[in-house]
Formats: C-alpha cells, sequence, structure tokens
C-alpha cells in the first residue's frame, strides 16, 4: 500500500486536523471517496501511474462535484510538495511542531494561495526588522491575504509553552528568523528579537510572573480595603473611598479618587497614603524591587498636598515592568507589530523612551499593563 499512503499523504492538508481522523465520520467519507477507485488497481500494480491514474478516471463514473474535487488536487500536488519541503527543513529549523506546520498549510489552502506560496518558497526573502510593515517584503502574496494568515495563526498554547502571536508565522515565512527556545522569541539575521504581536487589537504584555486576569484577583492580593482602612478616615469618607474600589477604572485612577477624598479628611496625611501603596505594590509585584524608587518609578514623586499624578504613576510603572522584563530575558531589542502588520523595532534607551508615545499601553487593570503598536 505504500503508493496508496504516498496518495493519502499528498491529500492530507484537506482535511481539518492535517491528517484523515479514523473517528471522525466526514473525514472518512471524504477519505474513500477519493481513494475507493484506486483501491483496486492498487491490489493489482505495486504503483500509481499516470496512466493508472488516467484509466481510473476514465472507467469511473464520477459526478460533476467529484472532478471539480478531483480537478482541484491534481492542480495542487504540483505545488503542494515544494511546500512541505520548504516547511518542513523551516520547523526543523526553528523547531516548529507538526501541529503548527498542518495549521499553517490548510490556512494557505483555505486563503487559496497555495500556488504564491509556492512560488515564493523559490526564493525567501529576509525579515528587515526596521522596515514599516511586514507583508510589504513578501512580493506576489497579496497583503490581505498575509495578514489573514497572520491573524488566523494567532497565539496558542503547546503543553505549558505559550507561543504568541507572528512567532510561528514569521519563523515559517522568512528566511532569516528562526524562532528561539530560550530568552527571546525571535532569532533575526544573529539578533536576539522579543516579539509582542497584536493581532486583535488589545495589547501584549510584557511582564513575567504577574496576574493577568481579574481586577478582583489583584484587588485580593494588594489588600485595598485593608489599605483603605488603614488612612482612618471619617466613616462617611472611608465608605466612599471603599466604593470607589468598585469603579469600572483602571486601580491608579480609583487611587486618585481615594486621595481626593483622603485630602479633604481631618486626619490627611500624605506620607501616611504614600507609605500605603508603597504596601500595595510590594504585595501586587512581590517579584520587583523598583519601588519605591527604580530607574524610572518614583513613588513620593507623584504625590501633592491637593492631588496623585496617577498618569505619570502609571508611565513609569510601565516602562519598570518593561526594564525588568528586558533584564530579565536578556534579548536584543523589541519588536512590536500591529493587527496591520506594521512593524517597530526598538532596543535600549529607544525602547524605553517611546513608551507611552509610539508604543501606547492600557491599564493596568489587574497586575500588567498592555502595550500596542499607535501608527498616526
Amino acid at each position: 500500500m505504500d503508493a496508496l499512503e504516498r496518495y493519502i499523504h499528498r491529500v492530507a492538508y484537506k482535511f481539518d486536523k492535517g491528517y484523515p481522523d479514523v473517528n471522525n465520520p466526514k473525514d472518512m467519507e471524504m477519505l474513500m471517496e477519493m481513494i475507493s477507485p484506486l483501491i483496486k488497481e492498487e491490489e493489482e500494480a505495486p504503483a500509481i501511474s499516470k496512466a493508472t491514474l488516467k484509466k481510473l478516471i476514465d472507467d469511473t463514473d464520477l459526478s460533476d462535484a467529484q472532478l471539480s474535487k478531483l480537478d482541484s488536487i491534481i492542480k495542487k500536488i504540483t505545488f503542494t510538495t515544494p511546500i512541505e519541503n520548504y516547511l518542513a527543513q523551516k520547523a526543523k529549523d526553528s523547531n516548529i511542531s507538526k501541529a503548527q506546520v498542518s495549521k499553517f498549510m490548510n490556512i494557505l489552502d483555505d486563503l487559496d494561495i497555495q500556488s504564491e506560496f509556492a512560488e515564493y518558497t523559490k526564493n525567501p526573502s529576509d525579515l528587515d526588522i526596521s522596515k514599516g510593515n511586514f507583508t510589504d517584503q513578501i512580493p506576489g502574496i497579496p497583503a490581505d491575504k498575509l495578514l489573514a494568515l497572520y491573524k488566523a495563526m494567532g497565539g496558542t498554547i503547546e503543553g505549558t509553552v505559550s507561543i504568541g502571536p507572528g512567532e510561528v508565522p514569521f519563523s515559517l515565512l522568512f528566511n532569516n528568523v528562526k524562532k528561539r527556545t530560550s530568552k527571546g522569541d525571535l532569532d533575526v539575521s544573529g539578533e536576539n528579537v522579543e516579539l509582542k504581536a497584536s493581532t486583535d487589537g488589545a495589547g501584549a504584555v510584557i511582564a513575567k510572573g504577574y496576574n493577568r486576569g481579574q481586577w478582583s484577583d489583584t484587588r485580593r492580593k494588594g489588600r485595598f480595603e485593608d489599605f483603605v482602612k488603614s488612612l482612618g478616615m471619617e466613616p462617611e469618607r472611608e465608605d466612599d473611598a471603599l466604593n470607589a474600589l468598585n469603579q469600572r477604572l483602571m486601580w491608579p485612577a480609583k487611587l486618585s479618587n481615594i486621595y481626593n477624598l483622603y485630602t479633604d479628611d481631618p486626619n490627611f496625611d500624605k506620607n501616611k497614603f504614600a507609605k500605603g501603596v508603597e504596601g500595595i505594590l510590594s504585595r501586587v509585584y512581590n517579584k520587583s524591587d523598583w519601588y519605591p524608587k527604580g530607574t524610572y518609578f518614583d513613588l513620593n514623586s507623584y504625590f501633592t498636598d491637593q492631588d496623585f499624578n496617577y498618569s505619570k504613576f502609571r508611565l513609569d510603572l510601565a516602562k519598570e515592568l518593561v526594564k525588568e522584563y528586558r533584564d530579565a530575558e536578556g534579548f536584543d531589542g523589541l519588536l512590536f507589530t500591529d493587527k496591520k502588520g506594521n512593524l517597530k523595532y526598538l532596543k535600549g534607551d529607544s525602547l524605553m523612551d517611546e513608551i507611552g508615545k509610539s508604543i501606547a499601553f492600557s491599564g493596568p487593570s489587574d497586575d500588567v499593563p498592555r502595550y500596542v503598536l499607535k501608527i498616526k
């Protein structure tokens, strides 16, 4: 059955899982429809030749739909093989799983760009991370199709490892890109690059080991209620301050509202409030040491007798988390991409300078801000 097995391998990309699932009736029906005319000839001959296939087609009563399907399969065979060979080598170089390769091939098929991609594999491009958009660097494939491929690959979890958006498609698309196994996402022409891709506009997390889920978890861990009660405000103001924790705001803005209430209280003590916020930070960011004063963050500088500058507090906190992450991971620079395929590569001081500018951020509503490339 060697020839038949080779035939099934060639058409495996047609199935949702990249192979026919014997437990899926739809897959089995589709497979039998494809191979039933071949089985008899397979038993009589050691291999499937062009002549055998032609005779089978001539001798078999095929419907128009079956003929159309067969025509599509035959046309695609000429370019699926070079694609498979190319992807197999790229997957080996970057330790990309068979499931990811199969997903990539299925998306190529769904987008009807297999022939274009097969042509591209003859001379794949190098990724230039200084350029403005990755789709401009791949000739012969429409930009909208490349963006659809990039979004469809998305981010996945394999075992306990999170594979971010862009890591696999960039590794498969570009000649000079390999997926790294540690300390950075990609090797781009020898540069250790951390990729922060956004396929849905929500923004990327740049911090390790902190809650990225619910405000309720951050609220409990930071013991915000205990902080409010420790201020010793008059009962009515204390109730208002506790209610402020339920507002639909990022928590630095909640703290600002609480501070506004506290400044009108007879027991107001600016230093006591700042010390209490330091306690919150020590519990929320219990793996960090940039508070009360770090490279960018300076807790006492955000308070006057009237106001709490929570915007500056947020910005400096966001910078410290990025610096901390960069120091821990040891990558050369961060490559930001957005859902339109725009690129911005930042390293050194320029990375920190652009946070809050071309690298916008939201939150934190839980422990961590979300960062997103902002193109004017």
